[in-house]
């Protein structure tokens, strides 16, 4: 008598577990912390994050809301293309106050995350490139035409940040 017999077997290896619903909360300085303040952060999807930060600009409260797109290039390092409405710029002005404000608009940029430890915490880095309204530049061209006021400092067409994130779950 003759058996005959046959053996399947499939590759059922579980996934990577997913990134997901993680929440941090930093203090740091740059427009994604509202000047020098505090940013959270929510991930509902693996690589999208939303964040809103809230500070301290130099003429008042700064704030700023965005998203960014997680793009992992190792385990320690994501690079991450980030878009953000809020604050982008601030004008002030020892005595000519009547020059002060403070410039609201989309903000382009990218940064790096760099994750250290075993906790998963992060510092964050950035360089943005802020939309700023005409309204906005052509007070500070006046700024820089008016012979009463010395200007210290130029106005920047890019701004950076950086942060510690500490993740909460």
């Amino acid at each position: 008598m003759a058996t005959a017999s046959s053996a399947f077997a499939q590759d059922t290896s579980t996934p990577k577990e997913k990134k997901m619903n993680l929440v941090y909360v930093g203090l740091g300085f740059g427009l994604d912390y509202g000047g020098i303040g505090g940013k959270i952060e929510y991930l509902p999807i693996e690589n999208i994050g939303v964040f809103a930060g809230l500070g301290h600009n130099f003429d008042g409260v700064g704030w700023n809301v965005g998203a960014s797109y997680k793009i992992k290039a190792t385990d320690h390092l994501s690079v991450n293309p980030v878009v953000m409405y809020g604050y982008n710029g601030v004008l002030k002005v020892s005595g000519a106050s009547e020059y002060d404000m403070v410039s609201h608009g989309v903000t382009f940029g990218v940064n790096l995350d760099i994750y250290v430890g075993r906790k998963g915490n992060k510092i964050s880095t950035g360089l943005y490139v802020p939309i700023r309204s005409k309204k906005f530049m052509d007070n500070y061209d006046a700024v820089k035409d008016d012979s009463r006021v010395s200007m210290d400092n130029e106005l920047l067409p890019i701004a950076i940040g950086v942060g510690y994130n500490w993740k909460l779950n």
